[in-house]
């Protein structure tokens, strides 16, 4: 999916960092769109004017009613209390004040001036939405957060952020940071957002969670749990706390529908040797998940105490009081930790922060998970051909078609899936110069016609009940160009290249990045963003450990079979086009008699484009495994595609798409007639069944 952000403030503050080394930190905001705003000039329609907001909050930092002497600045995130990168609609207090609608984004507001924070493929996006009153920066490419307010404050200066919404290494790394300069970070605890967002603020959800059967969990909750007191136990810890939904939504074999695109239940949860407390809303525990859990009557190591969400603040620091040592949550890709605030209930000399033990479980699937996630991507496959299917013949037959239209289409279609629970993300919809814009997410107001001159990327995904998907493809529906030509070949070659490479088990992620940027290297070209991610089942569609990106800190993480990942490389030509390839690879061993090598097997089975792609580019073993790919959609797709009648057209556009080639990747025209008379024949006998 979308080049995701990683943790919002540890990507900042690393990229940022290494820039400022390398002597690139930009001393000046970005420019902005129409600001100073001009008479007689219209702003951008998707313009918020947050100016009342920014002044209320101005006045709270200066009354600071509860904490004392008055804030010179304060510190917004995007995120709530569990550091998730989708947050509830109540949560979203980063675009209550400033209007942004995006994720990857931070805000300080001063008494004189607001500024704001984004990674650069939201830039264009925030430029957009954001009124005048805010400077905009971009992370890596100018000033750092901690920097912009060593330059702007005096020392004993004070600097508020909510304990809460930050998490405990951010706080730990401005805290130093500011002290260098004698500033202060004063801890807020009383959200000034949520003093100033009285009317109209939406309410959190109100529908149940519910069991995530066995059938598609293939273990059962108290086997994990007993798998996770034995993890921590061998690192040295009597106790553990869990404050990653997606851990916990695994962890319990529960689901929820709290956060959007992500199946959870806002809660905490704390795991002794002995016991399990369950913090949330009472009220979202139906009684089959209450039964599922053992709640009545809990006296057990393998049942849940329930307690209310609140309830942690205090029991916390109770409990750990009879506690040798504790782990606390660490920061990892895509999962920022624990907060500050979480960190600091429980005594300096018995907390240790460390990556948690679950994740690394969560990412390595069983047998049963595998086959969900390949039995879903086949599913969703059969979708994707029947779109991509009907947006062809839309536009042959003269159908006016927008970005919007696209995107209203793909989740209509992936709703009516059998086992669908919902998208996975935003679907990501972006034609010709929007397509450049890796996260880009059509709107009313920005929504693009489609023509026949330059390139579509539809990037989009699901939610089953066996399975999470994440899959993109670019098209084309007239005759491309040579530039878009080159440029779609050499990023389906890194793809292919990622998806063939073979490798010993203790290579590290930032090893095999390399790997999928060769191809466009030749070309002069590097792409912004990682080439991978990590992918739940029924999970997280960015799910940690993962992170693949050449140019990332070090760190130890290695692949693993079981593992589940994207293959997305991509080509960005601003203002113009882009390209982007995304497939599901699972891991897998090579050959057991090669001893300790691991491989890919692809599982998002959607043709790519034959008009983009100039074949004579392709190697011998590139050509080799684009036959093997294509033959596999033939037999797995083709097969979900003719148990559906209403899928002729997706059928036939799938087999046209993956004609076999010839070693030196020539299409074999001489299969086509061949694939004609299977069509025709496969048809016939589809209707005389009916």
């Amino acid at each position: 999916m979308k080049m995701k952000r990683i943790c919002i403030l540890l990507i900042y503050f690393w990229t940022s960092m290494v820039h400022s080394q390398n002597g690139d930190s930009n001393e000046k905001p970005m420019g902005r769109k129409l600001c100073p705003p001009m008479e007689n000039v219209p702003q951008p329609i998707n313009r918020v004017n947050t100016s009342a907001i920014i002044r209320e909050l101005r006045l709270e930092m200066k009354k600071n009613a509860f904490h004392g002497p008055p804030i010179d600045a304060y510190i917004v995130p995007d995120t709530d209390e569990h550091q998730n990168e989708d947050v509830a609609d109540h949560d979203k207090r980063l675009k209550y004040l400033s209007g942004f609608s995006g994720t990857g984004g931070v805000a300080v507001v001063t008494q004189t001036k607001a500024v704001f924070w984004t990674v650069w493929m939201y830039y264009k996006q925030a430029d957009e939405e954001l009124s005048c009153d805010w400077q905009l920066f971009v992370y890596g490419d100018s000033k750092r957060l901690d920097e912009w307010l060593l330059d702007e404050f005096k020392p004993n200066s004070r600097v508020g952020a909510d304990l809460k919404l930050i998490s405990n290494g951010d706080w730990e790394f401005l805290y130093r940071a500011l002290a260098n300069g004698s500033i202060i970070l004063v801890p807020i605890n009383n959200n000034l957002i949520d003093l100033i967002w009285v009317d109209n603020r939406p309410s959190y959800p109100t529908r149940e969670a519910y069991v995530w059967p066995l059938e598609y969990a293939g273990k059962k909750w108290q086997d994990k749990l007993d798998a996770t007191r034995e993890k921590f136990q061998v690192m040295g810890f009597d106790a553990m706390v869990v404050t990653a939904l997606d851990e916990i939504a695994w962890l319990l074999n529960i689901r929820g529908h709290d956060i959007p695109y992500g199946p959870f239940l806002k809660s905490y949860v704390i795991i002794s040797k002995d016991q399990l407390h369950l913090y949330t809303n009472p009220a979202k525990l139906s009684p089959d998940v209450h039964k599922h859990l053992h709640t009545a009557n809990c006296f057990s190591a393998h049942c849940a105490r329930v307690h209310d969400y609140e309830a942690i603040w205090t029991d916390l620091r109770t409990f750990s009081q009879v506690w040798r040592k504790v782990l606390v949550p660490s920061a990892t890709e895509y999962n920022n930790g624990a907060s500050r605030c979480i960190y600091i209930l429980i005594n300096a000399e018995k907390r240790k922060q460390a990556p948690s033990p679950i994740m690394y479980m969560m990412a390595e699937k069983n047998s049963v998970e595998k086959e969900g996630m390949r039995l879903s991507h086949i599913r969703d496959s059969a979708a994707m051909c029947n779109i991509l299917a009907k947006l062809n013949e839309q536009f042959k037959n003269g159908q006016q078609l927008t970005e919007l239209a696209v995107a209203n289409m793909v989740d209509k279609y992936r709703d009516e899936q059998n086992f669908s629970r919902g998208a996975s993300f935003k679907s990501i919809v972006g034609y010709g110069p929007n397509g450049a814009i890796p996260h880009y997410t059509p709107s009313s107001a920005s929504s693009l016609k489609l023509d026949h001159i330059s390139t579509l990327v539809i990037d989009s995904g699901a939610h089953y009940w066996d399975g999470t998907t994440d899959v993109t493809r670019t098209v084309h529906f007239g005759q491309p160009s040579a530039e878009q030509i080159e440029a779609y070949t050499r990023v389906l070659m890194a793809s292919i290249d990622l998806a063939s490479f073979t490798f010993p088990q203790s290579l590290k992620l930032n090893q095999i990045d390399v790997i999928a940027r060769a191809p466009l290297w030749d070309f002069g070209y590097d792409y912004r963003h990682g080439t991978s991610h990590g992918i739940g089942v029924f999970l997280k569609v960015h799910e940690p450990p993962v992170n693949m990106y050449y140019g990332q800190k070090a760190n130890d993480v290695v692949l693993k079979e079981g593992y589940f990942i994207s293959d997305e490389p991509g080509y960005y030509k601003e203002n113009h086009f882009g390209v982007r390839l995304e497939t599901i690879l699972e891991v897998i061993t090579k050959n057991e008699t090669m001893g300790k090598y691991l491989t890919f097997s692809p599982i998002t089975l959607v043709p790519f484009e034959p008009k983009l792609i100039d074949y004579y580019m392709l190697s011998p073993k590139q050509v080799q495994w684009l036959n093997a790919y294509n033959d596999k959609i033939r037999k797995e797709v083709g097969a979900e595609l003719l148990k559906n009648n209403n899928s002729r057209l997706g059928y036939e556009w799938m087999l046209e798409r993956t004609m076999p080639l010839l070693s030196d990747g020539r299409r074999n025209e001489g299969c086509t007639m061949t694939a004609i008379a299977l069509i025709v024949v496969t048809v016939t006998v589809n209707f005389l069944s009916v």
